[in-house]
């Protein structure tokens, strides 16, 4: 059933390819065609893996800049500043002194061991001397002295440090080090995770002093990108529910930022989490997306659904239609950076692959328009994103095959693609979206695609090297021969659509394809011989 067919495409979630083939017919597919199946799951998960690194390692060295920035003197007086009293004693104001002077003075890499020995002190003025100094060297220095730090037994202090309310500039600046940290190794991350830091760093969610609440987002941040350990952690530990309070404090678009690269940590990763245990971070990407204009908070929330949405049951796929971003999504496919536009398409591709009601959701808004100007994009990942989105689509009902169908400027986009780019898979990726038409769409549709050149392509292809194309073209031809058959008939009652097949000459290269080499093609071009001629098959 059709159903049946859009959830076995979604289930095994990208790797469609192989799963595809299944779509024209349930006849085994032999065992060449099985592996290269396996091997497109292999090179997805590959590139998103890769995709995943990449951003992390953008992110750190956004982390880094943000620091020398800040380390430079222009935000850190200010960060400080607001967590001074308003009126402070004659005390306090000494200490405001030797504060400033601290976070003035510039320290070399020299002076480590006399910063771990002040910060290791029982006296508050050589403490902040200690911490700032240490901050201050792992900031700025490419090879960070993270490890000298650790030997010296330091992280118990810091987050000591860390959990004393009562001196809020220590406490900063100790969290500000063990964030720092927490973006070494995992094996640097895992002596501070073993000393108990993750609940420590949730508890400053909630921090009256926002400044000391947001550092701990970085901290968990870099925890939750390191592994899935850690993730799994500070979830466990409730690290989604106290973000998602942190979120609804917080104003500026920076933090708004730091919050969803967080977030959207704990929402990623192989295997992914228990999506019961993060379904509540679900309408806070939303708001997100709804409210948000800045592009690396709209990727970051955007990109935190793909991997919720992966593989997922349609109940899942319903809460991101109860969220009501998808006309929000179809806006965003316009926007001017790929970096929103790619996790959007993918994110609509898991939409469109779920149930009637969910693909519906999305043709009532302009995607299907959008999805044709994307195919114009140079960017090959776009160009396959966009086709899979519209593969969805024409493997869906006869009234959804028609938006892509009888859009004529799509159709013969579509027809280009699959005709004259240079690679394989991104043909083969235009080949679905036509020839699922030809599976799901009306009579009608199948004669709007002949008419606009679907067996001149056909024709073409039937040639082609990739033996994937070969079989889909032979699948599809069964289907529109079908169709001709039973609807569309010559005056002397010939199958009008075998006919024209026969003139463009498609049934003489099925004919030779008797003798391809490759069992399956062969089987296939057999069938279509044997199903509208008389003829013995070949011994």
């Amino acid at each position: 059933s059709e159903m049946c067919i859009r959830d076995r495409r979604r289930v095994h979630g990208d790797s469609h390819y192989c799963n595809r083939l299944k779509m024209f017919s349930e006849s085994k597919i032999p065992a060449e065609e099985k592996k290269s199946g396996v091997e497109n799951i292999s090179i997805r998960k590959k590139r998103d893996e890769f995709t995943t690194e990449i951003r992390r390692q953008k992110r750190e060295e956004e982390i880094s800049k943000i620091r020398n920035i800040t380390d430079q003197g222009e935000k850190l007086p200010s960060i400080h500043n607001s967590l001074k009293s308003k009126a402070p004693t004659v005390e306090e104001e000494q200490m405001n002194s030797h504060i400033d002077a601290c976070l003035k003075r510039k320290y070399e890499e020299a002076e480590v061991p006399i910063l771990i020995k002040a910060a290791l002190s029982d006296n508050f003025a050589e403490q902040f001397f200690g911490i700032v100094g240490l901050r201050k060297i792992l900031a700025q220095q490419s090879d960070s002295p993270i490890q000298e730090i650790i030997d010296a037994n330091l992280i118990p202090r810091l987050l000591e440090y860390m959990q004393d309310d009562s001196k809020p500039h220590l406490q900063l600046e100790a969290a500000w080090v063990l964030t720092n940290i927490a973006s070494g190794t995992t094996i640097q991350t895992q002596t501070m995770v073993d000393k108990g830091a993750i609940p420590l760093f949730i508890r400053l969610f909630g921090h009256k002093h926002l400044k000391i609440a947001e550092q701990a987002i970085w901290a968990l941040g870099n925890m939750a990108g390191d592994n899935i350990e850690f993730r799994d952690q500070i979830i466990e530990a409730g690290g989604i529910d106290r973000i998602i309070y942190l979120y609804t404090r917080i104003k500026n678009q920076k933090s708004v930022k730091n919050v969803a690269w967080a977030l959207s940590n704990l929402c990623r990763g192989s295997p992914p989490p228990n999506y019961e245990s993060v379904k509540l971070a679900v309408p806070v990407f939303g708001k997100m997306i709804l409210d948000e204009s800045d592009s690396e908070t709209l990727s970051e929330a955007l990109w935190a659904l793909v991997n919720l949405t992966d593989n997922q049951d349609d109940e899942k796929l319903d809460d991101i239609l109860t969220i009501g971003i998808i006309p929000r999504l179809a806006q965003l496919l316009q926007h001017k950076s790929l970096n929103v536009v790619i996790p959007t398409v993918r994110v609509l591709g898991h939409v469109l692959s779920g149930a009637k009601h969910q693909t519906d959701e999305v043709l009532k808004t302009d995607a299907v328009a959008q999805f044709r100007r994307l195919l114009s994009v140079k960017r090959k990942l776009v160009k396959k994103e966009v086709c899979f989105c519209l593969s969805n689509i024409t493997a869906g009902t006869s009234d959804q095959v028609s938006h892509v169908v009888r859009d004529e400027e799509l159709v013969k986009k579509l027809l280009d693609i699959a005709l004259n780019h240079e690679e394989d898979e991104i043909k083969r990726e235009a080949i679905w979206v036509l020839a699922n038409a030809t599976n799901h769409g009306t009579e009608d549709d199948i004669y709007t695609l002949l008419k606009n050149g679907l067996y001149d392509v056909y024709l073409v292809l039937l040639d082609s090297q990739d033996i994937k194309t070969v079989l889909i073209v032979l699948e599809s031809l069964l289907y529109i021969l079908n169709a001709g058959k039973h609807a569309y008939r010559t005056e002397d009652g010939e199958n009008a659509f075998l006919i024209a097949a026969e003139k463009m000459g498609i049934i003489t290269k099925v004919d030779k394809l008797q003798h391809h080499p490759h069992r399956e093609v062969y089987r296939k071009g057999l069938m279509i011989l044997e199903t509208f001629y008389d003829m013995e098959p070949l011994i």
